[in-house]
């Protein structure tokens, strides 16, 4: 102080106490400018997560109207619907109805073309046909015009609905056109039929999607639609009522221009965004309260009707909670830290700056660390019901980097995984194996997916990348031996600089929908082949029966001719069978009765064989057969089960190109219950892939144009309507080059008892072995 005797001057306490207060105000405006710029940035922050929140529920909510289209139009396609048929029309819709009541439709209704008469089901099920003018219907004359066939028209809300009046109806409508073939209508006129809809309570759809959303801690979501009405909303007597008055009317004192206009200029034009508004009330509190809102619209309709009508019917969900939440935790730590400055800067006043300071220094950072803990720990509760809720999805939710591999998994997706890698198959009782974080995380699509499904993941992230947009697609995907079909979503997760740097994919398991939908399609081929098979079997049932009447002819003339009259007779047993055919194909519509014939199988396939053996001899096939003579009659059909063995002999002969060798046996099984068939070829073999589908109708592993996939399918239905049945064993070439070829066992019950008796049997004679080559 002797050296400096200014700071032990009066005037030293004077310039440090304006130097103090001039830097304890600096830093008071600093730490408030601060604290308003982190409440800021806290808040877009916060309303960034409402947002992602809005968007998922908007897209739930398109996939449900997308899943209520596509179920509208399936109904649609029915011969049923079509033409109206008195037994069936109602089943039909009520089949619908239990698969769509859950989505808020509570009624189906189709309309005749001219408008008299409307056939609908209420959502209790019941059916009914009501007579009158519907003519005045708007989606009636809609659906008249030729440009809207094939497209789903959805309606505004409305209150005015006949037998719905004050409740929030849409119509979903597609028109209706005689384009279906089934038995009754062979030939569909393709004219225009009427209309087809769905009556759906809006409110209902809306409350679906909207009542378990929670942002924040007391934060909630509603929907208004295009019109400006609430569809849903928390406050009850909100629902129905316009959003720009509604408000007004509760609390005439406080202005709501800020949310009419987020409402006005972005909502309701369809645009996705977020801000801040002004409001009176929350969850029971009331007054001025500031709350943050997030929105995204929700599209109803394609695009060409948005171009045609000049405006898209959409509805918008938004994520409001109040802005206090997210201030308190920014509040409480900028408090404290104002009145640590406050007492920094009095204690440098009293001339123990540097202690004080250093010591409340200290206090500063151990309160803040607490604070930083508390906000990890909360951060931690936080991913951990986000995590909850991701693991207990069921759904596959992953992501991925840009090389494809994984970073993250879901229970759901890697037990998915697990069990479609491993050698359970999804029919076994409990076949569900557990996966593990730890087995995936790192692992790339290709260690995951086959090559093909594992290529078109990669494509779709480069597309994804470059487009910037999310989509969804239906695709299959191979894993391990298995086959299964997604419906999957890739989202891309953006850095700073809004680059993707990984991506989010969920996808669900729609194998099971999938498989329903081409059953469905098989059976509309099968309906149309029963149409057209009855027409070609009358024009070659003339032919025949001229072709057996001049055979029957020729026989008479030349039974002093031993070889012509068997070469004719021949050809007569074949005509035969093939009249046997043609009255096949006539009952092919028909559910077919089971026949008690019995046949002598050993005689059988003699017969067979020599009719096949210049055809085998042509393609270079040696004929190797074991047959024994005297076997017990077996129960079936003689024609049909030639039928069985002529299509299993020119299947054999069509896998040996280049030749080979046909081995023909016959045995009784050791319980004198069933005689086995067996056909052995030495042929490529069945590929392991399409073993499991062989008797699939219309499955073929034969070129295009060379099989129908009828075949296998046709034997297997007429061996098991005897109460017999087909195996088969096969070696894929590529997989066992020195062993490969298929063997087909047929077993056939043997007949016992009187009819074993009237069929005069004889016992088992020892087996004959005999090579044609």
């Amino acid at each position: 102080m002797r050296r400096f005797p200014f700071f032990a001057s009066r005037y030293a306490l004077v310039l440090l106490l304006g130097v103090n207060l001039a830097l304890l105000g600096i830093s008071i405006y600093l730490g408030l400018k601060s604290a308003n710029q982190m409440k800021e940035i806290v808040k877009e922050d916060f309303n960034q997560q409402q947002l992602v929140l809005a968007k998922y529920t908007a897209s739930l909510l398109e996939q449900d109207i997308n899943f209520l289209k596509r179920e509208l139009s399936t109904l649609n396609f029915s011969p049923s619907i079509q033409y109206l048929e008195p037994l069936s029309w109602a089943n039909r819709m009520r089949a619908t109805l239990a698969s769509v009541r859950e989505e808020g439709v509570v009624e189906i209704l189709r309309i005749s073309p001219n408008g008299d008469r409307a056939y609908q089901m209420d959502s209790r099920g019941v059916d009914q046909i009501t007579t009158g003018s519907f003519k005045d219907a708007p989606y009636l004359a809609w659906a008249g015009k030729p440009e809207h066939k094939g497209q789903v028209l959805v309606m505004p809300v409305s209150t005015q609905i006949p037998h719905y009046v004050g409740r929030l109806i849409t119509v979903m409508a597609v028109p209706t056109y005689e384009m279906s073939v089934d038995e009754t209508h062979p030939h569909p006129s393709g004219a225009f039929s009427g209309v087809l809809a769905f009556y759906i309570d809006a409110h209902a759809l809306a409350k679906k999607f909207t009542q378990g959303i929670r942002s924040g801690k007391t934060g909630y979501a509603w929907i208004m639609n295009s019109d400006g009405i609430f569809l849903n909303h928390p406050e009850r007597d909100f629902v129905g009522k316009n959003a720009f008055t509604v408000r007004k009317e509760r609390m005439p004192a406080i202005s709501f221009d800020a949310i009419n206009q987020i409402q006005r200029e972005k909502m309701l034009a369809g645009k996705e965004g977020s801000g801040a508004y002004i409001s009176g009330w929350h969850r029971g509190m009331a007054g001025e309260i500031q709350k943050l809102i997030a929105y995204a619209p929700v599209r109803l309709e394609d695009q060409n009707l948005v171009q045609e009508n000049q405006r898209q019917e959409s509805w918008s969900v938004a994520v409001a909670a109040p802005a206090s939440e997210v201030e308190g935790v920014i509040h409480t730590l900028y408090t404290r830290q104002f009145y640590l400055q406050v007492i920094i800067g009095l204690v440098v006043l009293s001339g123990t700056i540097v202690m004080l300071n250093f010591r409340y220094e200290q206090q500063f950072s151990s309160s803040l660390e607490a604070e930083v803990n508390r906000q990890k720990e909360m951060l931690k509760k936080s991913e951990a019901r986000y995590q909850g809720l991701v693991e207990n999805a069921a759904d596959l939710i992953y992501s991925v980097d840009a090389d494809g591999r994984l970073l993250s998994i879901n229970r759901y997706a890697a037990n998915l995984f697990a069990t479609a890698r491993s050698s359970v198959k999804p029919a076994t009782v409990g076949g569900v194996i557990e996966g593990t974080f730890q087995e995936f995380v790192g692992r790339t699509l290709y260690d995951i997916f086959n090559q093909k499904s594992a290529d078109f993941h990669m494509e779709w992230l480069r597309e994804v990348k470059e487009t910037g947009k999310v989509r969804s697609k239906r695709h299959p995907v191979s894993i391990g031996d298995q086959e299964f079909w997604f419906s999957t979503s890739i989202v891309g997760i953006k850095d700073e600089h809004g680059e993707p740097f990984a991506y989010e994919i969920i996808s669900r398991n729609i194998t099971g929908r999938k498989a329903i939908e081409d059953r469905m399609i098989n059976m509309e081929k099968l309906a149309s082949i029963g149409t057209l098979a009855a027409g070609v079997a009358h024009e070659i049932n003339n032919p025949m029966t001229v072709i057996l009447g001049f055979t029957e002819h020729l026989l008479e003339k030349t039974e002093s001719l031993p070889e012509i009259h068997e070469t004719l007779q021949v050809i007569e047993d074949e005509g035969l069978r093939c009249k046997k055919i043609v009255e096949n194909i006539l009952t092919f519509a028909r559910i077919p009765q089971v026949s008690e014939t019995s046949a002598e199988v050993t005689g059988l396939l003699e017969k067979t064989l020599a009719v096949v053996k210049n055809t085998l001899l042509t393609k270079k096939i040696r004929l190797e057969t074991s047959l024994a003579p005297s076997l017990p009659r077996v129960k079936g059909d003689p024609q049909e089960l030639q039928q069985v063995f002529i299509n299993l002999i020119n299947n054999a002969a069509d896998a040996m190109k280049g030749g080979g060798v046909l081995k023909v046996a016959t045995t009784a099984s050791l319980d004198g219950k069933r005689v086995a068939i067996e056909f052995t070829d030495t042929g490529a073999g069945i590929p392991r892939e399409a073993q499991a589908k062989i008797f699939d109708p219309f499955f073929t592993t034969k070129e295009t144009g060379k099989g129908t996939g009828l075949g296998l399918s046709m034997s297997y239905g007429i061996i098991t309507k005897f109460g017999g049945n087909i195996i088969f064993t096969s070696y894929p070439a590529d997989e066992y080059p020195e062993k490969h070829g298929t063997t087909f066992t047929v077993y056939l019950p043997i007949i016992s008892g009187p009819e074993a008796e009237a069929a005069g049997q004889e016992p088992a004679a020892p087996e004959e072995t005999a090579v044609i080559s």
